[in-house]
């Protein structure tokens, strides 16, 4: 992967696990949330380093080679659920009763993330679009699935 693309890759591991450890540190430091609202916090928080640490591993297979077929695809579902966590909470946040300070601050941080996922979005896109090598050819725009074991013959 080239370096840029890396590098870019590597902020949007960092501010991700930045932006979710705070999360549950400012959560669990909460004597306004309920232990619900805190457990249900933590969980998704969790769910989010959790594809920071597989950006991680990502990051380490491309130090030095080429982003693989998994590797892209990943990255895009990671990119998507950043995005829908973001638009989720920003909702959420604007519709509730927390002063405009605390508003403003949280759209600015799913704006952030929401900007880098697209930005990894767009280096993984053209890979996550390639056949992997190890997937046998089926089907093809003109033929079904079913067709395709038919060795050809129609």
């Amino acid at each position: 992967m080239p370096r840029r693309r890396w590098a870019l890759l590597a902020v949007f591991v960092a501010w991700t696990t930045y932006v979710w450890v705070t999360r549950i540190t400012n959560t669990w430091g909460s004597g306004i949330e309920t232990t619900g609202a805190k457990v249900f916090s933590t969980v998704l928080s969790g769910v989010m380093l959790a594809f920071a640490v597989g950006g991680v591993v990502v990051l380490v297979q491309t130090w030095k080679r080429p982003l693989a077929v998994g590797a892209a695809r990943f990255l895009q579902v990671f990119c998507g659920v950043t995005v829908v966590v973001w638009v989720v909470r920003a909702v959420q946040i604007i519709a509730s009763d927390h002063d405009v300070p605390f508003k403003v601050v949280h759209v600015v941080l799913g704006v952030i993330s929401i900007a880098l996922a697209a930005a990894v979005w767009r280096t993984a896109a053209p890979v996550a679009g390639r056949r992997s090598p190890d997937r046998p050819v089926t089907g093809g725009p003109d033929r079904s699935l079913a067709d395709a074991g038919d060795g050809g013959r129609r």
